[in-house]
């Protein structure tokens, strides 16, 4: 039997809020939800789990700042995310929209700052691990997110960020998305090891390490 899933928008959401049951427990308080992006988060397990890890990197980032000149920088980055975020209810889908807000997030706290990396056991994430591909021009960061599904977020550049989801595989963990062009990529998770298919390019072979 096929189950058909019926996504309401943010903005029906948030009409419908004060009816609504949070099943969901995020970061936040969901009665004193702000806007429609956090009612929708407060009706979501997945979203929830997201928000608290992007929740609990920061809180390790800013007790490691307190009393540092980088402090006010990180309060006005994660105020900036927010409201980022926040717009994804402009968005034609956007849960997926959240998703990939949550998994920046994520990505820029453990790559810029030491001490999200600092207790791992506690989170869903771990990362970013550097990803060497000979024959690429540019080292690639990867950041691995146990959602469901799992995601790898790869970030090379100034610009290129994608939001991967772990597929059916014979072997290894097989990610797949889409790039700004829709078109597909797939990176292969094989432990030291990884391949990626770009398109318009051969297969890469690479290597993952950890980021010192």
């Amino acid at each position: 039997m096929r189950v058909l899933r019926i996504l309401l928008p943010a903005t029906v959401i948030a009409l419908l809020s004060p009816f609504l049951s949070f099943a969901a427990t995020p970061s936040f308080d969901c009665t004193k939800a702000k806007s429609s992006v956090e009612t929708l988060i407060c009706t979501d397990q997945e979203l929830a789990k997201l928000d608290r890890e992007v929740a609990r990197l920061f809180v390790l980032v800013r007790d490691g700042l307190r009393g540092t000149p980088r402090l006010p920088e990180l309060i006005g980055t994660q105020r900036g995310w927010i409201r980022a975020r926040d717009d994804c209810w402009r968005h034609s889908d956007a849960r997926v929209c959240v998703i990939e807000s949550d998994a920046i997030r994520i990505q820029e706290l453990r790559e810029q700052y030491p001490d999200a990396r600092s207790r791992d056991s506690e989170g869903i994430s771990k990362g970013p691990m550097i990803v060497e591909c000979p024959d690429f021009d540019s080292f690639i960061g990867a950041t691995f997110i146990q959602a469901d599904p799992p995601i790898v977020f790869l970030r090379w550049g100034d610009v290129n960020r994608l939001v991967l989801t772990l597929g059916p595989s014979g072997s290894g963990a097989r990610y797949v998305g889409k790039d700004h062009s829709n078109r597909e990529v797939v990176f292969w998770d094989r432990g030291p090891e990884a391949l990626l298919e770009l398109p318009g390019r051969n297969q890469l072979m690479c290597q993952v390490k950890q980021l010192g």
